[in-house]
């Protein structure tokens, strides 16, 4: 179980650690994705190192309450335009706050400046 001084002390933290971790051991592949909690009965951004065993090695698992015990999913790269629900790779949309958009067209219905 998680306490406060360990959600402080993780928490929005994570790439750092495992940048940390990876430089010390090049066998680890850091990994971007989602983190589900059980617990709290949410996908959280996260970042967590692999082994080559494909064991997850997660430096900042005290953050959650679940300890790390929930769900790890790895980015695929995709992204889903939050006006039209077109699904491509990461690069090629813009963002705004937690909004992906594939077009200046889609932005702007999103906001209210276009119909």
């Amino acid at each position: 179980m998680t306490n406060e001084s360990d959600y402080l002390k993780f928490r929005g933290k994570c790439k750092e650690a495992v940048e940390e971790l990876v430089s010390k051991n090049p066998k680890l592949r850091a990994v971007r994705g989602h983190y589900w909690c059980p617990i709290w009965n949410s996908n959280e951004q996260h970042w967590w190192c692999v082994d080559a065993d494909g064991t997850i090695i997660d430096p900042t698992a005290k953050q959650f309450p679940s300890g790390g015990l929930g769900e790890y999913t790895e980015f695929n790269g995709e992204v889903s335009c939050d006006e039209c629900g077109w699904t491509g790779k990461e690069g090629d949309f813009s963002f705004e706050s937690n909004y992906a958009f594939c077009s200046y067209e889609c932005h702007g219905r999103f906001v209210g400046v276009f119909k």
